[in-house]
């Protein structure tokens, strides 16, 4: 991963508040709109507990200026075929229009068949108002600046303007890379060019891209509507929106981007929003940046290749790494993520929705999310970070995902999350993507290294997902294939990798640098594999956290492959029992886990009552169970708890509160006290110990790791694993 420099730096204060309080187990559809920063001057001041952002761009008064005097300005008029200019700076040849010098020019009328070329000098500012100005050309971009210090498109407030190319003057593929100067797009500016402006800009970009600055492009302003055959808007060094309402459809490229990717300037590459209205829809990235993307605030909505729905297309899962692939060196590879950055990705605010055929929200290093809304669909991880993803505030919903949050080191320090996922909700893995194996489909199937689909939410006879069958061709009876000869020739297993779990647990592949820590916030996870899963350390000191976990074997409510630890906070979770891990004995904070002795049907509430009679623990889990398990400040040791399942909605506690200790409708499972030991096992007949087994088979005394089989009694024949 390239070592990026940061911008420079430019502060921003932002005010940022949200709430979020768990009402209940299932989705949560609601979504809150962080107070949005306000318009960045180098002179904001800065408190202790506001966010800076950064950025390499700053506006000049051209960039934000409006106004202009007619009377002094060039004006062309346009009519059909001809043209009359009325002032200097300008020359008509035919349909061409070319400007030599510095000015303001005002462009009126309609043009069927010409072009706009600025060949000023270098430093040179030139002006365009376009003042309800149509201009189709069919040979050449409708607008060409070869030379011009810097270009300004002022859209008249009022105004409706429309800017076409044709399709045949983009000759060859080379005219289309990012590194050739030959103008490929509807709007080519070879210098800065800027937008503003409260009118509408429509561009018909037939041949390629839609606008595209070789330098830095701000758009401060105005309505752009771009409908382009490639890429929809390009800054090259930079892209900067601080106003506007955008709206792009490109057919076979990206919506927004900035592509500048040479090692030797990361000034440069660059996406900043705020205070913008974006819809993109396109065939591959939504907002790619090659550096570093800050989005302040504003509304931003994004549809990738068809969305998470479309992912079932790929058939093979070869294509879809091919295709997935987390590289942006190459302008050849083809990506289909929402939000994309090379390096960093922060945002503080605003409103996102994303529906990705990929990854939703994508960094090759780090992302920080500081507030705001988003909403997201994503044929991949909802969030991914190949470094660190920290959550502070804000809201998350993950309607679909293959898995929801995926990074090296994830800190969740506050916001309000609700993630559904076809695999893991939270993985700590590290390095670059490598989820979403074969993808998954909007019918919540992944597709595996065999190309086929499997429903993972399909049930067996008694409610439990079952794994899929081995594929038959050439292993034809569908048999676990033999181990690989060579180093280890019997083609035994191979040992377990040695670390922090000598013997590797259940995965043998612990990763030190995994490390998922929860310190606040509000968490409800819907998983069909692990609810949370560190392939290091996993830690809790603190937030609301909720998991409804798997039915099928191989996944469990938590998963780590190193220590797992918890100090506060509230956890709780039903699944299946056959990947049961708990915290360690290390942990400060108690933490119980209630094996029940036959299937818990979907929608039975189970409640843990403590001594007085007050609930402490209630959930309604959304899937089948076999297990809950619960962690809170309210477990004490030496205290008593009883557990019931079942009950009618017409005769609820006040205030989560019994007198007699008894949920009326409900069934009493057991009772139990607490003893000294962090991690409790009950059942029906109390505190028990657990060995667990995945079909009842296999048990943890195979993997004597750290935390998965340190409690190892036997439990009833009838037990659900």
């Amino acid at each position: 991963m390239r070592i990026k420099k940061r911008f420079a730096t430019i502060l921003f204060c932002a005010v940022l508040a949200a709430s979020a309080t768990l009402s209940g187990c299932g989705q949560n559809n609601g979504e809150k709109l962080i107070n949005s920063a306000p318009s960045p001057t180098e002179s904001t001041a800065v408190s202790d507990n506001s966010v800076k952002t950064e950025s390499s761009v700053t506006l000049e008064q051209s960039d934000t200026d409006s106004t202009y005097n007619e009377s002094n300005s060039t004006r062309i008029a346009l009519d059909g075929t001809s043209v009359k200019i009325t002032g200097s700076g300008a020359k008509a040849d035919g349909g061409t229009i070319t400007i030599s010098s510095a000015g303001t020019y005002i462009l009126r009328g309609k043009l069927t068949e010409g072009k706009i070329v600025i060949a000023a000098n270098k430093k040179d500012e030139v002006k365009l108002v376009l003042d309800n100005a149509d201009i189709t050309s069919s040979g050449a971009p409708a607008i060409y600046s070869s030379k011009c210090g810097k270009t300004i498109l002022l859209l008249n407030k009022g105004t409706t303007n429309v800017l076409t190319d044709g399709k045949d003057y983009v000759k060859s593929a080379e005219n289309s890379e990012e590194e050739n100067d030959s103008p490929n797009a509807a709007v080519f500016i070879q210098d800065d060019l800027t937008i503003l402006g409260e009118g509408t800009l429509t561009v018909n970009a037939n041949a390629h891209n839609g606008i595209t600055s070789k330098d830095t492009l701000k758009i401060t302003g105005g309505t752009i509507n771009v409908n382009a055959e490639n890429h929809g808007i390009t800054g090259k060094d930079n892209l900067y929106v601080s106003g506007g309402t955008i709206t792009v459809n490109a057919n076979n490229g990206d919506g927004l981007r900035s592509t500048y990717s040479k090692d030797d300037d990361s000034e440069k590459g660059h996406v900043y929003i705020e205070s913008a209205d974006i819809n993109i829809i396109c065939s591959n990235d939504g907002i790619q940046a090659e550096e570093n993307m800050i989005i302040n605030s504003g509304t931003i909505s994004i549809v990738t290749a068809g969305g998470a729905d479309n992912n079932k297309t790929i058939k093979n899962s070869n294509d879809f790494m091919k295709n997935n692939t987390a590289s942006n060196s190459s302008n050849e590879d083809k990506h289909f993520k929402g939000l994309k950055a090379g390096a960093d990705i922060t945002i503080s605010s605003g409103k996102l929705t994303i529906d990705a055929y990929d990854d939703a929200i994508h960094s090759n290093s780090n992302i920080t999310i500081n507030g705001g809304s988003a909403s997201i669909k994503s044929g991949d991880d909802a969030v991914h970070a190949d470094g660190t993803l920290e959550i502070n505030n804000g809201t998350i919903n993950v309607q679909s995902s293959y898995e929801g949050l995926e990074a090296e080191v994830i800190n969740i320090t506050g916001g309000n999350i609700d993630i559904n996922a076809a695999d893991d909700g939270i993985n700590c893995s590290g390095g670059n993507d490598q989820s979403g194996f074969g993808g998954m489909d909007g019918s919540m199937k992944f597709r595996n290294g065999f190309g086929f689909n499997q429903n993972i939410t399909e049930q067996n006879s008694d409610g439990q997902g079952s794994m899929p069958e081995m594929p038959v061709g050439e292993n034809p009876q569908g048999n676990m294939p033999e181990m690989p000869q060579g180093e280890n020739p019997q083609g035994s297993m191979p040992e377990m990798p040695q670390g922090e779990n000598p013997q590797g647990g259940m995965h043998g592949n612990v990763n030190n640098s995994a490390v998922l820590t929860i310190s606040g916030g509000t968490i409800h996870v819907n998983a069909q594999g692990d609810g949370l899963d560190s392939n290091g350390t996993l830690n809790i000191t603190g937030g609301n956290i909720v998991i409804d976990g798997t039915t099928s074997g191989g996944n469990g409510i938590i998963d780590h492959d190193g220590s797992c630890t918890v100090s506060g906070g509230t956890l709780i979770g039903a699944g299946t029992s056959d990947m049961l891990e708990m915290p360690g004995e290390d942990s400060t904070q108690n933490t119980i886990a209630v094996l029940f002795e036959q299937n818990m049907t979907a929608g039975t509430p189970v409640y843990i009552l403590d001594s007085s009679g007050k609930v402490i623990a209630k959930m309604s889990p959304v899937k089948n169970y076999g297990c809950f398990i619960f962690s809170s400040p309210d477990l004490k040791n030496g205290e008593s708890y009883t557990v019931y399942t079942g009950t009618s909605t017409s005769d609820e506690a006040d205030n989560d509160y019994y007198a007699d200790g008894k949920v009326p409708g409900a069934e009493k499972y057991t009772s139990f006290t607490l003893s000294d030991s962090k991690v409790t096992y009950v059942n029906s007949s109390g505190v028990t110990t657990y060995s667990g087994g995945i079909g009842g088979g296999m048990t943890r005394n195979m993997f004597p790791g750290q935390n998965r089989m340190n409690h190892n009694v036997s439990m009833p024949a009838n037990t659900l694993v």
